[in-house]
């Protein structure tokens, strides 16, 4: 077995040790040591990174024997090796999950509601919480609470205990495993079972701050921040409200009432806009019908929209083949080109081999039923062309 250095001393970084096994797997050499600074990924928290004698160290892993297997891209000198741990990262993982450890406690404390799972990814922290989403007043409190024990820059202590020591330390959540236990302690707030790294004082976590909750079924996952990346975070939303306030030309304070304004205003006017493509659609479905050429009484309806969204060509098509026997040709250029083939349920002819043609001349994709097909490409400069081709097409099925 692995000695796991972390274990009392977070803040190592650089340490000797002996290779003890190495062995070519894959494109990586998996790499054990006698003793390791590094963390191996476990219990929601990702791996150290760093280097051994130099080389990059790409991930660390436990090993089914209770060793720590490091995995780098290049061959080691045997014996003696000098390690040394990527600081930054490091602390940045110590202050997230000491964080996590205080809040999940805070959540405890102000409403009783435990933590079931961790995760620290490189942008953000999260907890799920076993319960629906908490009232805000739950979230301010836990939160506040939280950053009070922060504030009071309280110890945390790491240790070994024997199982019967365990037993009386009340721990927030009951560990499964057996035998020595490594128990993290914050001074009289939160005592729990972990193996990962965390801070000396509390303070060095600087803040934590949640950022955002989503509801998962039957639990609710609670994404926060702690330190260095509450300052990020913190830069991130002052930067995107003040582009808001700007845009709104409000103050910052203000950005949120104007935004909300803006939605409903935005709301009223899609409304009212709907309504005006249903009599616009009646209309012009009219006026193409009547307009188009027939073969015996069947229209072929053909006609090119600029900007329009792709509800309206649906819109459109319904109308057209309200009016009588046809096929129906569409299409409308922007950005991208949009094309929809429509015919009545009085004649025959599979769409779709006719949408893949048209498809491939505006370099996109398409598909529906026999009856029915849409698609859209890149190219909208070729779009008149491809318009042109499937009105050949069901002429041609016309005439059959």
């Amino acid at each position: 077995m692995t000695d796991r250095l972390y274990y009392s001393d977070s803040y190592l970084t650089e340490f000797e040790a002996q290779v003890v096994q190495r062995e070519q797997v894959g494109k990586f050499l998996e790499v054990r040591l006698d003793r390791t600074a590094f963390y191996p990924t476990s219990g929601g928290q990702p791996h150290d990174l760093g280097s051994i004698e130099g080389h990059p160290v790409v991930e660390v892993v436990d090993g089914p024997d209770g060793s720590v297997i490091h995995r780098l891209e290049h061959r080691l000198p045997p014996a003696r090796v000098r390690c040394q741990v990527h600081w930054p990262r490091r602390f940045d993982h110590m202050q997230q999950h000491t964080g996590q450890h205080i809040l999940s406690q805070a959540f405890v404390r102000v409403a009783s509601l435990a933590t079931v799972g961790f995760h620290l990814s490189a942008e953000y922290s999260s907890i799920d919480l076993e319960a629906a989403e908490p009232d805000p007043d739950v979230l301010r409190s836990a939160e506040d609470l939280a950053n009070s024990i922060v504030y009071q820059n309280r110890s945390v202590i790491p240790r070994l205990v024997s199982p019967d020591e365990a037993a009386k330390l009340h721990l927030r959540k009951p560990s499964r495993r057996e035998g020595t236990l490594r128990v993290v302690t914050v001074e009289d707030f939160d005592v729990s079972a972990c193996g990962g790294t965390h801070v000396r004082q509390t303070g060095e976590i600087g803040g934590i701050f949640i950022n955002r909750v989503e509801r998962l079924n039957r639990r609710t996952r609670v994404e926060f921040v702690c330190g260095r990346r509450s300052l990020h975070s913190h830069r991130r939303h002052t930067e995107g409200l003040n582009r808001i306030a700007k845009g709104f030309s409000v103050a910052p304070q203000d950005a949120p009432d104007r935004v909300e304004k803006q939605a409903q205003e935005v709301k009223t006017i899609r409304k009212r806009l709907k309504t005006k493509d249903q009599w616009l659609a009646e209309l012009l479905a009219q006026d193409l019908f009547d307009r188009a050429p027939s073969i015996g009484e069947v229209r072929i309806v053909k006609h090119q929209t600029e900007g329009e969204e792709r509800s309206f060509l649906t819109l459109l098509a319904q109308r057209l083949l309200a009016c009588g026997p046809c096929w129906v040709v569409l299409g409308n250029s922007g950005e991208q080109a949009q094309v929809l083939l429509a015919r009545s349920e009085s004649l025959a002819g599979d769409l779709r081999p006719v949408m893949k043609e048209c498809s491939l001349m505006i370099s996109g994709r398409g598909g529906g039923s026999p009856a029915l097909v849409q698609g859209g490409g890149s190219d909208p400069g070729r779009l008149p062309n491809a318009l042109d081709r499937a009105a050949e097409r069901v002429s041609a099925m016309t005439n059959d």
